[in-house]
């Protein structure tokens, strides 16, 4: 009988993967830099192409198309765009749909980025965009943020650059592409930390998401100069005025509770992906461009309505319209949504808070006590988006640089927002995930 073979020894681990190299890093981060802001750029001018196209005015603001088109191109508009938008993801969910961010940036495996492709993630943002400029009513951040992150998963595989860093790199780029299409580096960077990357890298991801967002921002200035994204007048610090900021981010928040639970339960329940899907975005959109003959603002994202807050008068007479903001857009936001349309949160948040905060400031000026209209917009606006994203610090930067306000505005934005929030989850329970 012959002697048992010697055991062969363990085979040894398998090496972790190796850091990737410093240059290739910084490369990377230059590189990813440099596409958000032209894939911002270019989801901008995109916009006002579709803007021009539905509505048939080639010049000014969407409400000032809306309000110079006819009344029957105001109501066509955006149930013809909701059509056109719902028979592409009828097709495109019907071949296999598109891989997002978040499912990226969460897979430590990389086997959602290596799924993830790039024609397909910019034929999405491309149609999320053709929805909005077509006057319906959702946010169009989810479209840079999209195509940003499918680049830099490209950029993130070419170089080499480990699965330790690419996913901060992938998140990185989102939140670049949303800073550059709103002129706004930090919000950008601070949406990327608290919304995208995974509870235990953030830390770790701050100087990356930074500096991947200035350089996009400081690329889309190429196509925005420079300027902000809003026009804020003078709001001088009044003892009334910062009185006021409190009842106006607690009204913001509970209308932002409000439309959050509203929004989920229409996504949650919202149609199936059949052949329906067309006819549903264009009832909805029938529905918002029915809305648009009373109110202009209310077709597209909210970001006209957040302007239109900010330079509200404080006259009794102006109250009618920022109720009908209020009431309104998170409706049809939440019928567009349950319709089956993919698209984000933050305008239609942000336009609810801001006119909220500047109704209160009517109404307190109609009582008696002067306030600041522009003021108590902006607080609103930070408070409600503080709410539905459940990230106060992005909130309260990405408000504030959308308009440049008065120095004094970032600090009370701040607590605002932390205080709508309340306490933030500690490390043990998991990411907050966009609800953009």
């Amino acid at each position: 009988m012959e002697p048992p073979a010697p055991a062969s020894p363990p085979a040894p681990p398998a090496p972790s993967p190796a850091p990737s190299s410093p240059w290739r890093l910084v490369l990377a981060v230059v590189l990813t830099g440099a596409a958000a802001g032209f894939i911002g750029i270019a989801m901008a001018l995109l916009l006002e192409g579709f803007e021009t196209v539905f509505y048939g005015v080639g010049r000014g603001s969407l409400p000032e198309r809306v309000a110079a088109a006819p009344a029957w191109r105001r109501v066509a508009a955006p149930a013809l765009g909701g059509l056109v938008a719902g028979a592409l993801w009828w097709w495109e969910r019907a071949t296999g749909g598109v891989v997002g961010v978040e499912a990226v940036v969460a897979d430590a495996s990389g086997a959602r980025a290596r799924a993830m492709g790039v024609l397909r993630p910019f034929a999405d943002a491309v149609v999320q965009v053709l929805t909005v400029g077509s006057g319906n009513s959702v946010g169009r951040e989810g479209a840079p943020r999209l195509a940003a992150g499918a680049v830099a998963v490209r950029i993130a595989a070419r170089l080499g650059i480990d699965r330790t860093w690419s996913p901060l790199l992938v998140a990185s780029a989102a939140g670049a592409g949303l800073g550059a299409m709103y002129n706004a580096p930090l919000g950008g960077a601070a949406y990327a930390v608290e919304l995208v990357m995974v509870a235990g890298t953030r830390r770790r991801g701050i100087p990356v998401a930074v500096a991947v967002s200035c350089l996009a921002v400081a690329v889309s200035w190429l196509h925005s100069g420079g300027r902000p994204s809003l026009e804020m007048g003078a709001a001088p610090l009044t003892w009334p005025t910062a009185a006021a900021c409190l009842p106006a981010a607690a009204v913001a928040a509970g209308l932002g509770r409000l439309a959050r639970g509203g929004w989920a339960r229409a996504r949650r329940h919202r149609l199936p992906d059949g052949w329906g899907l067309p006819l549903a975005i264009g009832a909805a959109g029938l529905a918002t461009g029915a809305a648009s003959l009373w109110l202009a603002v209310l077709p597209g994202n909210g970001r006209d309505a957040f302007q239109a807050a900010l330079s509200s008068p404080a006259v009794p007479g102006a109250a009618a319209a920022l109720v009908g903001v209020v009431v309104l857009k998170p409706l049809l936001t939440g019928a567009t949504l349950g319709a089956g349309a993919t698209g984000g949160l933050l305008a239609p948040s942000f336009s609810l808070g801001a006119s909220a905060g500047a109704a209160v400031a009517v109404g307190l000026g109609a009582a008696g006590a002067p306030v600041s209209v522009a003021a108590l917009a902006l607080v609103g606006a930070g408070a409600a988006l503080a709410v539905t994203q459940r990230a106060p610090v992005f909130a309260a930067v990405f408000v504030w640089e959308l308009t440049r306000g008065p120095v004094w505005t970032l600090p009370v934005l701040l607590a605002a927002c932390l205080l709508a929030t309340g306490p933030r989850p500690g490390p043990g329970r998991g990411p907050r995930r966009a609800r953009s």
